[in-house]
């Protein structure tokens, strides 16, 4: 077999090696798994799983380098408790980086580009319409992270027995062109009535082509609304279009075959945690789905140097006290504290919620960050591909710039999304998030036997508070201001501005944990606003207040691909509409759809 072509069937453990310490002589090597079996070589349906089950990496270090030291922090959704992670300080590192750019590459773009050729060729024009989506969405948090990137001259040889030595780069505007021409030839594909997909090789909708063509029609209006600054034309038609055909409005996409779920490992590793910038919006706006997404604090708060309290064993010895839960006792003088409510609540174990202050000099893990709030579920919970909330918000978003759209009122589609996320996160995480709290010896919280409850809903909808400051157990100078002061409710005589915020924010809540999804609304609205981190280590490169702009490319690209990555770089800076100073293969240049010279709304 051709070595090129094993190089592109890269062996996912030998990443972190190549990701730690951007090793690039033994490049090849390294990724070459001698015992890979060719795809021609298994049943047809069984090549689907690979590109599917990558768009959510099932892979402990390959998920960690997708996106866990990096876009999980930029999206707002999570902190790290171990400072030894220089990106959460904007001080990008190239290995750290390199992740999605080799998840991408390796499992998706090569195999969906085989697969679509080979059912092209022999007329399943449903499997190739489903190859087609799934290389969509990956492609799409692949050119949303880095910029310009290979995909023609990727798809280009996909599959043959001969790889050329360099990919070429695409800007990031006819990557943009591309998506949209091969969701409107998967849904011609959908609608073609063919039946190769069931439920055994579709991980994603079992079988069903009726979900596949919302999911298209979601992934359009996806790409309308990130293109409205830079084509609002293209934009608005492509939103009419999506809306008319149909986007998701009850069923979630997740991948639930069994597979991990490792972002409840980055937690039980003690390298992602909550982050502040939510926990502190989900508190302020008595959001029901708090408890839903973590568990209280799982371990006591103490302060430094504490030592637990002292009792005599059954044999006489002297050992540390433990509680009936199996957790350290310490006076409670040595608890650290917060003021809730009006009173002084101690940390104990399971005592309150709590997140990571944002790019904050805490040191190396274990620390007392590492017993904040804990990840509600277990190692087998589903993976969420798209959830059927963000469809309605999508909707609200688009018939807000564009009111002579024929859908239902901003305000409708705003509120439909909210009890759609509800309803559904309770549904889906329910089970497992009772697992999480058990496995941590803590009580369910009071309401949970009627969380998504119309009356629940009802009261969340008219809502009028906003969200927590965020005050640090240990350190104030971590403590930060609230920076969203408006609440839930709806208000018709608000600003555009305003509609935008409340409708982007409840997006970001509803697609926890999607944060390619999150960064990218972020970085395109402004909204909702997140805490500046504590420190910034980029040097000048990347705005505190505005935060990283993209991900710098990994050391193999650099060396082993240099005439074409530096022609994306020269790409990226050509549709840049940043400060020239920050330009170039940078954290802070901004991409083709993140104008700098055009508002929000």
């Amino acid at each position: 077999m051709n070595l090129r072509y094993l190089f592109k069937r890269t062996l996912p453990l030998a990443l972190p090696a190549l990701l730690s310490w951007g090793c690039t002589g033994d490049f090849e090597r390294l990724n070459t798994n001698p015992y890979e079996v060719n795809p021609d070589d298994l049943p047809f349906e069984a090549q689907f799983l690979e590109p599917m089950r990558y768009s959510y990496p099932d892979q402990q270090n390959l998920f960690q380098y997708w996106t866990n030291l990096h876009i999980d922090l930029f999206g707002g959704y999570f902190g790290s408790p171990n400072g030894n992670f220089p990106s959460q300080r904007y001080n990008l590192d190239r290995g750290h980086c390199g992740g999605m750019h080799e998840n991408f590459m390796l499992h998706i773009v090569n195999n969906t580009g085989r697969i679509i050729k080979q059912c092209d060729a022999s007329g399943k024009a449903d499997v190739a319409a489903m190859m087609r989506v799934v290389q969509t969405y990956n492609l799409l948090n692949y050119t949303d992270a880095y910029g310009p990137v290979p995909f023609t001259s990727v798809f280009a040889t996909a599959g043959d027995a001969f790889q050329p030595s360099s990919f070429a780069y695409d800007s990031q505007q006819e990557v943009y062109a591309r998506r949209l021409e091969d969701l409107d030839s998967a849904l011609e594909g959908f609608a073609a009535g063919q039946t190769n997909l069931t439920a055994t090789n579709d991980i994603w909708c079992g079988g069903d082509q009726m979900l596949w063509t919302r999911v298209a029609n979601q992934l359009k209006l996806g790409i309308a609304l990130r293109m409205v600054k830079v084509d609002p034309a293209t934009a608005k038609q492509t939103a009419s279009e999506a809306i008319a055909g149909g986007v998701l409005e009850s069923e979630d996409v997740l991948i639930s075959k069994g597979l991990e779920n490792e972002m409840w490992l980055m937690f039980n590793w003690g390298d992602c945690g909550a982050g502040a910038s939510l926990v502190t919006m989900l508190k302020g706006l008595e959001d029901p789905r708090l408890g839903l997404y973590f568990t209280r604090n799982t371990q006591p708060i103490v302060r430094s140097g504490a030592k637990p309290l002292q009792e005599t064993d059954d044999e006489g010895k002297l050992v540390d006290k433990r509680n009936a839960n199996g957790f350290l006792v310490y006076a409670d003088a040595d608890y650290l504290t917060l003021e809730e409510d009006g009173q002084t609540v101690l940390l104990r174990e399971g005592t309150a919620y709590l997140g990571i202050p944002p790019g904050c000099n805490i040191g190396g893990k274990p620390n007392m960050y590492s017993n904040y709030s804990g990840w509600a579920g277990t190692f087998t919970m589903p993976q969420p591909i798209l959830f059927a909330a963000e469809g309605w918000f999508l909707r609200a978003e688009a018939k807000l710039r564009w009111p002579e759209l024929p859908d239902q009122s901003v305000q409708t589609l705003y509120e439909t999304g909210v009890r759609t996320s509800i309803r559904n996160q309770y549904a889906y995480r329910k089970s497992y998030a009772e697992q999480g709290y058990a496995e941590f010896k803590q009580s369910l919280p009071d309401d949970w036997a009627t969380l998504a409850d119309d009356a629940t809903i009802d009261a969340y909808l008219a809502g009028e508070t906003t969200q927590a400051p965020y005050v640090d157990p240990a350190t104030p100078d971590y403590n930060r201001e609230p920076v969203n002061t408006l609440c839930v409710k709806w208000d018709e005589g608000a600003s555009d501005q305003d509609k935008l915020a409340r409708i982007i924010t409840q997006k970001w809540i509803a697609n926890f944990p999607l944060s390619t999804e999150a960064w990218a609304d972020y970085r395109r609205t402004g909204f909702p606003a997140l805490f500046a981190i504590g420190q910034n280590d980029s040097g000048g490169l990347i705005s505190t207040a505005e935060g990283p702009r993209r991900l710098i490319y990994n050391e193999t690209e650099l060396n082993a691909n240099t005439a074409a990555c530096q022609r994306g770089v020269e790409l990226l800076v050509g549709e840049s509409s940043g400060a020239a100073q920050v330009a170039g293969d940078n954290g802070g240049t901004r991409l083709w759809w993140d104008r700098a010279d055009v508002p929000a709304i």
